[in-house]
Formats: structure tokens, sequence, C-alpha cells
């Protein structure tokens, strides 16, 4: 194991020791002087503090834009990160981002500009520069002046660009030099990122009051808003059992440390509002270092991936020490508020989603006051399956309306055997406000959330009956 931080930042190696393994990358960065990296939220919501993460392999660098703000610094262990400093060409040229940017008046005030110029580099390293792709690569980042209309035209016109002949160089060395798992120590903190699933349950047993980190969306803002200093870290994202996804014939299954970007191609496959759905749980930037298993983990009652897995039938499997294993149905793994079924010597080890019959069809709905990067107030997930008129097969999971995520069995036994008419519709509405027991917050109430809940199966039912008029208004 290694007891130094070790990563490149802007190209030049940098080697880290008595860094507190809680300082965020955010905090490290602008100790270093690249102040171009902003804090605005703290919570990897506004993309202000937006750099590019590259991930080393064989070939060269995998490159992501990533929240520094909510980062501990050893989860860079291993990486390239690239701020708006390191962006300039070899002959001290502006980066295409950087100039469209300026050129186009795609600046105003300029807080959020460097977080938008890193984002618009990484996607310079795709080809695609259709609407779609561009929005969805700037979702986490957020501008008060500009109306984003610049900024989207700088994105329209960036060049392709292919990596440069130093990078894989760059990254093989990195790989070298940061193979073995790392063990560091400073400040009374300890991070522990250890490359197998067996040195991660035996860190969990020797360190029980450590944190299971997995990407830190929302574990890393018990340091930046809490303000709470974690003894012990154990960190999943180092270990490759962890990070394979597999494909069978009758399911999908995806390493507890697999994160949302690198799981979209597969989801969408599976079902394309399975993917939509993953989209809205996070921009690019939370989705580049965000895991499934970590959501699960943090056992939210307001986690989007679980409805999903509840109403694929989805299974999560656990890992225990001694080679033990066992699956968990997705509906009985949150037993209560922020209560899992995991042993205290157990980790998630994946989650195996089951594909579904090819006549069924598949519908997520998250209700938020915003379309991108907001906490669901509804959401709610469909599986359906109608044979000559009547509901064959039918399973939905709801979050933010209960304690926990939910199965509604009641909505269930109200639809299935019976012919998807109006009558139908109308009795499972009453049926489903037995399986809800929202309450009131910020985001609604709880009688806004009941009536929420009637009106989505309303839209399903539109949806999915033949002779139903149908608009689709997603957002204004």
């Amino acid at each position: 194991m290694r007891h130094e931080i070790d990563l490149l930042l802007n190209g030049k190696p940098a080697t880290l020791s008595g860094v507190a393994p809680h300082v965020t990358l955010l905090q490290w960065l602008r100790a270093q002087g690249t102040t171009s990296v902003k804090e605005g939220c703290a919570e990897g919501d506004c993309g202000a503090c937006s750099v590019m993460l590259g991930l080393p392999g064989p070939g060269g660098f995998a490159w992501r834009a990533a929240c520094a703000c909510i980062l501990m610094i050893p989860q860079a262990d291993g990486c390239a990160v690239v701020t708006a400093e390191g962006l300039r060409g070899a002959d001290g040229a502006a980066h295409p981002a950087q100039a469209l940017m300026a050129e186009g008046a795609g600046t105003q005030c300029g807080f959020c500009s460097p977080g938008f110029v890193t984002t618009l580099a990484v996607l310079a390293r795709r080809t695609e520069r259709d609407d779609e792709t561009v929005l969805d690569a700037i979702s986490g980042n957020l501008c008060r002046c500009t109306g984003y209309r610049p900024i989207l035209d700088a994105g329209r016109a960036l060049p392709h660009i292919a990596p440069g002949p130093q990078e894989a160089p760059l990254a093989a060395d990195l790989l070298a030099r940061t193979r073995d798992g790392l063990d560091y120590s400073a400040e009374g903190g300890h991070f522990l990122a250890p490359n197998d699933l067996e040195g991660a349950l035996a860190a969990r047993a020797a360190h029980p009051e450590a944190w299971i980190l997995a990407g830190g969306t929302d574990l890393g803002l018990r340091v930046t808003k809490n303000h709470e200093v974690p003894r012990a870290v154990i960190w999943l994202g180092r270990i490759a059992e962890l990070r394979k996804l597999e494909e069978t014939p009758d399911a999908i299954t995806l390493g507890a440390a697999v994160t949302y970007e690198d799981a979209l191609p597969a989801l969408k496959q599976l079902h394309p509002a399975l993917a939509d759905l993953v989209r809205r749980i996070g921009g690019g930037q939370i989705r580049a270092v965000g895991t499934m298993g970590g959501n699960l983990g943090n056992a939210s009652p307001i986690g989007d991936s679980m409805p999903a897995l509840i109403a694929l039938g989805a299974e999560v499997e656990i890992a225990g020490p001694r080679g033990r294993r066992r699956r968990v149905a997705a509906d009985s793994f949150i037993p209560a508020y922020r209560k899992t079924v995991l042993a205290s010597d157990e980790l998630i080890s994946a989650v195996r989603i089951p594909k579904p019959h090819k006549d069924a069809s598949f519908h997520a709905y998250k209700v938020a006051r915003r379309i991108d990067q907001d906490i669901s107030a509804v959401c709610a997930a469909f599986r359906l399956r109608i044979e000559r008129g009547r509901v064959a097969e039918a399973a939905s999971g709801w979050g933010g309306v209960a304690a926990r995520p939910i199965r509604a069995v009641n909505w269930e036994r109200a639809v299935l055997g019976k012919s998807w008419t109006r009558e139908t519709l109308r009795a499972s509405q009453q049926a489903l406000l037995d399986d809800v027991s929202p309450i009131s917050d910020f985001r609604g109430s709880a009688g806004y959330r009941r009536t929420v809940c009637v009106n989505l199966i309303e839209r399903l039912w539109h949806e999915t009956n033949a002779g139903a008029p149908l608009a689709r208004l997603e957002a204004v």
C-alpha cells in the first residue's frame, strides 16, 4: 500500500503528504494558486468548481468534468486534474473553449466561466455537437448573467480535439506509479483505498467507524455543509471488481462503484426512460463520480435510483467476509428511514437489473422544481405489460412519499388482471393513496405530493392506453 497521494496537476506531477484527508480537492487547488476554481454552492450543484478529471488507462486518459468541491483530495489520487489555468496550449494560445467563450461574449461577471470552460474542454474531446449533447454537457453548470445563448453557441462551435502525443506516456507513467492501493494518514484522519473487495471488507472490520465512500456526491456534503471530520474513510473507487458492468441475456449487473456516466449506455439499452431518469439525477459532473451503489447505501427516501430498481425487480448483491454473498430484493433493501439491511461487516458489491419482458413498458417520472440538478419532490417508476387489454404485469416504485422508497403493492393489486380502463385507473388511484404517506417539507406539502401521485397514475394511463390522446410537455 502507498502512503502518499500522487496525481498530475495541469500536466505536472504532485505528491501530497500532510494534507488532512477530508480536505476537498477544491480547497487544495486554491491553496496551490489555481484560483480559477471557485466555490459557489459547495454541494456539486453550480459547477463553478468544475475541473477536468482524467482517469489513466493504457491508451491515455478518460476525461470527465467533475466538481472539485465535494471530492476529498485522496479521491484524486492516480488522476490527472486540469483547471482553467492548465488549458492553454504548448505555445501559450488559449484553448478553443476559452477563445469561443471570450469572443462570443459567453462571460459577464466571470465567476462561473472557468467551470464552464473546463466542462466545454471535456466536451471538445467528443465528436457530437447536437443541441442535446451540448445541453447535457453543461447541465451541471449554472450561470446567472448570460442567458446561456452565447455559452451554447460556444459549445456548438467547439472543434474536436484529439489527445496530444504527450497524454499516453503521462497516463502510463501515472498508472504505473499508483498501481498499489492507498493507505493515507494525516492530521488524525485516515483514508483507505484498497484495490480489491477482500481488502475493503478487511478495512471495514478494522475500522467499523469508517465512512464507506463511493462517489461522495452526497456523503461529501457532510464535510462541506455539516463540517464533519471523519476519523476514517474507506473508498471503493479503486476496486476493479466493483467497477465491472456485465450483461447477460436476462440481466445487467452494475458493480457498486460503476459511475452513472459509465452505466448510461447499458441503462439506455435496457430502457431509454431509465437513462433519462439517471441524467436527471445530476449533471455530468455528478454522473462522472456518483454511483448507484452509493445511492443505495445512502438509503435516502428520495434517492432517485431506488424507485426504478423496485419497479424493474432489481436485486442488491451484498458481499461479506470469507466469500459470503447474498442477494436482497431492491424493495426490501431499505427497511426504514436511512437504514439498510447491511450487516456491520458487509458491503454492497453490485446491483442486478433484470431485463423486462419484451412486451413490457417502463416509465419513470421525476417531479422537481427544475429539470436539471434538483432533488425530487416525488419520483415514480412503473413496469407495465398489457395483454389483450388487461394488465398482465405491474410493478411500481416510489420515492419522496414515505420514510423510505416503497413498492406500491395496493396499486399493483388494484390493476393486475383488470382491463386497463378508466374505471381501473380511478380505482388504482384511490388504492395508491393507501400506499403513500408523504410529509410536508420545503420541496412540497403532503397534500401536494398526494395530488402528484394521483396525477402520475393518470399520466401513465394516457401514455400506455392506445386510445388515449397524448401530448407530452417536459419543461417550459
